[in-house]
Order: C-alpha cells, then sequence, then structure tokens
C-alpha cells in the first residue's frame, strides 16, 4: 500500500535539492507553475530539522506558495 505521508516525504527532499533553481511545480489539479522555487530546512533547538509544509515558487516577480501535498511532482524548468 501506498503511504502519502511517504510521498509528501519525498516531495520535501526534491523541493530541497532543487531550492533556488528554475522549476516547473506541476499541481494535483492540473496547474503547473514555472518559475525560481525557494524552500529551505529550519534548524530548531538541539540541532533539530524542521520541513516546512509549504514551498515558494516565484513566477514574473509574483510569489505563490503551495502546499507539499498538493504538489504531485516538481522538476528543473
Amino acid at each position: 500500500m501506498y503511504d502519502m505521508t511517504d510521498a509528501v516525504q519525498a516531495m520535501k527532499y526534491r523541493a530541497i535539492a532543487l531550492n533556488g533553481q528554475s522549476v516547473a511545480v506541476n499541481l494535483s489539479g492540473g496547474q503547473v507553475l514555472t518559475g525560481t522555487l525557494s524552500y529551505a530546512t529550519v534548524t530548531g533547538l538541539w540541532g533539530s530539522t524542521t520541513y516546512p509544509e509549504a514551498l515558494t515558487v516565484t513566477v514574473a516577480s509574483k510569489a505563490h506558495v503551495v502546499r507539499i501535498d498538493h504538489v504531485s511532482s516538481i522538476g528543473q524548468g
């Protein structure tokens, strides 16, 4: 059985790998955002790592904040 939390975590890792790059973000509703990706982990107390639940894609100077669980794929664009 496929666990949705695995898919979300995989999308977070992909977002980290492509942070700051030009990407195409495919949303679950069929839309595509093409722009610069902003996504970074946050280091908390005692070195713990927090993965944000949203990423930002800047398209033509407008920032779009998207929840990770609404993303179906992220590719270099």
